[in-house]
């Protein structure tokens, strides 16, 4: 299905690269939580900009469930960007807002640290915005499966 969108590009190009990227996104954070809880605590997303470790007290338990509760989206999510069902795709989709929604809006009214607040801004806002910008793709009338 070709959609309105630069070059002709289409909804399941879309949604796959958007899953993709999604799943990509939060696999990366998620599975440093389950590998190592203590070294994602003390240094993600870099050492010089430890955002975790700024809201103690360290819990290994805690920041590994963390991990593991983030990652089981991923096979879901790349089972999408394989067979790009669109109720399946909504369900991710939704998802990740259920998630990244309200974590988002905590960051935004509990800024703790300001000198790479730009960068926060991105990776919080990224997510919500570009599930919002999918969601409406996955309620075309035409099944979504090129």
């Amino acid at each position: 299905m070709r959609g309105g969108y630069p070059g002709g590009v289409s909804t399941t190009t879309l949604l796959r690269t958007g899953i993709a990227l999604l799943a990509l996104l939060q696999a990366g954070p998620a599975l440093w939580a389950v590998v190592s809880p203590e070294g994602f605590f003390s240094s993600y997303p870099t050492p010089d900009h430890a955002w975790v470790s700024m809201f103690p007290p360290y819990n290994e338990h805690l920041v590994r469930d963390l991990g593991l509760a983030s990652v089981q989206i991923v096979p879901v999510a790349a089972v999408c960007v394989r067979w790009p069902e669109p109720r399946l795709v909504r369900a991710v989709l939704i998802a990740t807002l259920v998630f990244n929604a309200p974590h988002l809006l905590f960051h935004e009214t509990h800024v703790v640290r300001t000198d790479d607040l730009i960068w926060q801004r991105l990776v919080l806002w990224f997510p919500v915005l570009l599930a919002v910008w999918l969601l409406p793709m996955t309620y075309q009338r035409t099944r979504v499966n090129d």
